[in-house]
């Protein structure tokens, strides 16, 4: 008679192996998965002054800057001399240019790239 009961829950200890081995599937997925997510991240950012100055026209370009958040409005002496490609290049996620200032839209780290454009952090 034991081993009539021990027969009797084959099905059930296979089902359970079975569901183990899927689980365990599903985690070592979700675990690859989540490496390679994170691998995917963009490399920190190195801020580099001389090409955000080259592409903002020099220094002497700037007449006045402000950090707002993400953003550091600008405003120039010329905005023709102005280089956006170069800009987007050195880390500008986004810009916005209205009459008499341009917007600087630096996703994460603008205090950073204002830390070492203006060697200072305003708020």
């Amino acid at each position: 008679m034991p081993n009539e009961s021990l027969s009797s829950f084959l099905p059930y200890i296979i089902a359970g192996s079975v569901a183990a081995v899927i689980v365990v599937g599903v985690i070592i997925f979700l675990l690859i998965f989540r490496q390679k997510k994170k691998a995917k991240k963009k490399p920190a950012r190195v801020v580099s002054k001389s090409a955000y100055m080259e592409a903002l026209g020099g220094e002497a370009n700037l007449i006045s800057h402000v950090r707002k958040g993400s953003r550091i409005e600008l405003k120039l002496v010329d905005y023709e001399a102005l280089d956006k490609e170069k800009l987007k290049e050195a880390g500008v996620d986004g810009f916005i240019k209205m009459s008499d200032r341009l917007t600087l839209v630096i996703k994460g780290d603008a205090e950073e790239v204002e830390k070492v454009l203006f060697g200072s952090s305003e708020s």
